[in-house]
């Protein structure tokens, strides 16, 4: 089942904090210090909170949360605020290096590194401010729409990498609740199937968001796209590209 969202890149760098405080170990927990905020939506941010407080003991530098300023003030109004959640960015580490989260505004279709990556920000069209990410390492693309509905940017983007080799692609509805899936801006299967009609090259796509009660529904109807191998993603596997 996925009721949450966490990607979990070369072990440092957290996609979304959905799941990140819960389907961790915490000694794996304590190796992350790096997390990409893709939008507010609290089933990619559910475990962030839990996550800065039980490495929190054990951080020698704050834990850095990457995202666009809107979702960063969404974050500060609406979790850090001292009322859901302690403000950890004004909590000061055990050793005197600073606070225990920092918060590192990006701009879209803006580039920047962490932990030898190159990560681009790309908006999304979603219900709130989101924002998809294309992650590079010199060898290899990978991209992450985030939660979507149609959209054009993305795909611009993905056509120019000529080392694209995966895209992990929201698809949460089954194409008899379209309309549901267009109020809400997500994906089902036919309209993935439009989407991919505008990348023009062949790369693996993983279908991630699935909702837990149509999961069944969508995998059928992926299987059926006539164009298109799209994958289930398999939750706690490690893909290498």
């Amino acid at each position: 089942m996925q009721p949450l969202t966490t990607f979990l890149i070369n072990g440092t760098l957290a996609l979304d904090g959905g799941s990140l405080g819960f389907a961790l170990e915490l000694e794996e927990q304590r190796l992350i210090k790096r997390v990409v905020v893709t939008h507010s939506h609290s089933d990619h941010i559910a475990s962030l909170p839990l996550f800065i407080a039980e490495t929190f003991p054990f951080l020698e530098e704050p834990v850095y949360v990457y995202s666009t300023r809107e979702i960063i003030d969404s974050l500060r109004e609406h979790v850090f605020n001292d009322k859901i959640w302690p403000d950890f960015h004004q909590i000061m580490l055990l050793n005197g290096n600073g606070a225990g989260l920092h918060y590192v505004e990006v701009q879209p279709l803006v580039p920047f590194e962490v932990d030898d990556l190159r990560l681009t920000p790309v908006r999304m069209n979603h219900t709130v401010p989101t924002v998809g990410f294309v992650v590079e390492d010199g060898r290899s693309s990978v991209i992450f729409t985030s939660d979507t509905y149609h959209t054009e940017e993305i795909w611009q983007l993905a056509n120019r990498l000529n080392d694209l080799k995966a895209v992990f692609v929201d698809v949460s509805y089954p194409n008899e609740m379209e309309t549901l899936a267009a109020d809400s801006k997500h994906l089902t299967p036919q309209a993935l199937e439009i989407e991919l009609r505008k990348m023009n090259r062949s790369v693996e796509v993983f279908a991630v968001h699935l909702k837990p009660q149509f999961r069944a529904q969508v995998k059928a109807q992926l299987q059926q796209l006539k164009r298109h191998n799209v994958k289930l993603a398999e939750i706690g596997r490690e893909y290498v590209f």
